[in-house]
């Protein structure tokens, strides 16, 4: 039994992907946060993958000439929590050129939908709040990582502002966007992480 430690991030996923690929022995192996390390029996063998992002461009295109819609929906099902482990084995398939079973694909289908009503949820409050057009900090509490999905829209309803950003406090996680580039970072607390003048209450949505 071989154990993966990670940074958590789907890049990182994406990247210990290209690692079992290469590998010439298959073996069993198990998928976790780094996070989580303490949890895991490290008597077992164990690697831990630091995330390259050309690596997982390069994975990604490969995954998406394959099969573009079961791609998208796979990242949207870590972004909605489903298990690394069991997303990466549809990977791996992909990967591979094979097709997922009918199963897989309504299970991945679900969870992508689910984060997509999310996401639309908060897009709805943040167009039909006008108190937020002079808003560059956006707070939500959400136990999914629809952050990640929202970058493009929010960019665009708050095309007047140059520099924004968006905390998920539900997992002290910050996107920003400063310098016409996106920023992904974790934060401790909401007072170390408002560098920004204005900002707007959280709101909470899925849990």
């Amino acid at each position: 039994m071989k154990n993966y430690f990670y940074d958590g991030t789907f890049n990182g996923l994406l990247t210990i992907l290209n690692t079992v690929l290469q590998s010439k022995i298959l073996v069993n192996y198990g998928v976790f946060n780094i996070q989580n390390k303490k949890q895991v029996n490290l008597f077992d063998d164990y690697e831990i993958i630091e995330t390259d992002k050309e690596i997982a461009k390069q994975i990604w295109n490969l995954l998406s000439k394959n099969s573009s819609i079961a791609t998208n929906h796979i990242y949207k099902s870590f972004l909605a929590n489903d298990n690394e482990h069991y997303l990466l084995s549809l990977l791996t398939k992909i990967a591979a050129n094979q097709e997922l079973s009918k199963k897989e694909f309504i299970d991945i289908e679900k969870s992508a939908q689910k984060i997509e009503r999310e996401k639309n949820r908060i897009l709805s409050y943040l167009r039909y709040n006008s108190q937020l057009r002079n808003t560059t900090t956006i707070y939500i509490k959400s136990k999914y990582k629809v952050e990640f999905l929202l970058t493009k829209n929010i960019r665009s309803l708050f095309a007047q502002n140059t520099h924004w950003q968006i905390i998920n406090s539900y997992h002290n996680h910050c996107i920003q966007f400063t310098d016409n580039k996106f920023t992904s970072k974790k934060v401790i607390s909401k007072k170390q992480e408002i560098p920004f003048q204005k900002q707007m209450n959280p709101f909470k949505l899925a849990g």
